[in-house]
């Protein structure tokens, strides 16, 4: 990220300035601001040099861009230029930037449900907000009258009480297509396997003990993650006698009707398995 100054912090004279812009070590992108380079300025740089250049704070889906929550892209100016009075900022890439819970609400209602939950699942991710902080602010959002409030209650309504984030916009997305299978609960995030020892044995991402069925996300994306997990399912299944199925990102990104009756179906072979009690 190239970075952005305006000629008061620089603490350079106007002359200095005019020969940095002349020799392309920087350009003027909005009034006093500047930007590294000679490279023409991209939609993020242009619209971040416009908060410098307003002397605010970024808002909306710039906000959700710099703190890169999932399923965020670039949209214009952000929606609400008022300050929350729960408003908090912090500098990142190099302007003031509305913290997490700010940036969700801003977001409410500019995503669908099912994007918003990528955003919100990202957001706690990267501890950027919690549960208890949002739902403890959801009242006065309501007696605000907020836009995008009745999205906030939709989403955390279909959330598990307790269910630590997911690790990924891919598990987001498998959580999400679970959804689609009549009758499954949600899955459970993160647990902790052990041996009839009291070993550990691994930690699944998603599972559903009830059933003996847990799911492997093919993690390709990163080096030495399909032998990771491929280790992890081998460690887990005669652990437990549990039932996994494998899913790769194209799948469950593209193939989601094909995936929810995969799904569908490993279910309905989980329940007809006798589930081995020590697991």
């Amino acid at each position: 990220m190239r970075r952005l100054f305006t000629a008061a912090d620089s603490g350079m004279t106007r002359p200095t300035l005019r020969w940095g812009v002349r020799t392309g070590r920087w350009q003027r992108l909005e009034r006093e601001v500047y930007l590294e380079g000679r490279e023409p300025p991209s939609e993020l740089e242009s619209a971040r040099a416009r908060v410098l250049a307003a002397r605010t704070v970024a808002r909306g889906t710039l906000a959700g861009v710099l703190h890169t929550l999932d399923s965020v892209t670039l949209d214009g100016w952000p929606t609400r230029r008022s300050a929350p009075p729960w408003l908090r900022s912090s500098i990142i890439g190099d302007v003031p930037c509305a913290d997490g819970f700010t940036t969700l609400v801003d977001l409410a209602p500019l995503l669908t449900d099912r994007t918003w939950e990528h955003a919100l699942e990202s957001a706690l991710r990267k501890r950027l907000t919690t549960i208890d902080e949002i739902e403890s602010l959801i009242p006065g959002l309501s007696r605000a009258r907020t836009p995008g409030t009745a999205r906030i209650r939709r989403v955390l309504a279909r959330r598990p009480a307790g269910a630590p984030p997911t690790e990924s916009l891919l598990e987001t997305l498998m959580v999400q297509l679970a959804r689609e299978v009549r009758g499954l609960p949600p899955p459970t995030r993160q647990l902790v396997v052990y041996d009839a020892y009291g070993e550990f044995v691994a930690r699944v991402d998603l599972c559903w003990p009830q059933l003996g069925l847990f799911i492997e996300l093919d993690g390709q994306q990163h080096k030495g993650q399909p032998v990771y997990d491929a280790r992890r399912e081998t460690a887990v299944v005669p652990a437990t006698g549990w039932l996994v199925g494998r899913f790769t990102w194209y799948e469950v990104v593209h193939l989601l009707r094909q995936t929810t009756l995969r799904l569908a179906a490993l279910v309905e072979q989980a329940r007809r398995r006798p589930l081995r009690q020590s697991a």
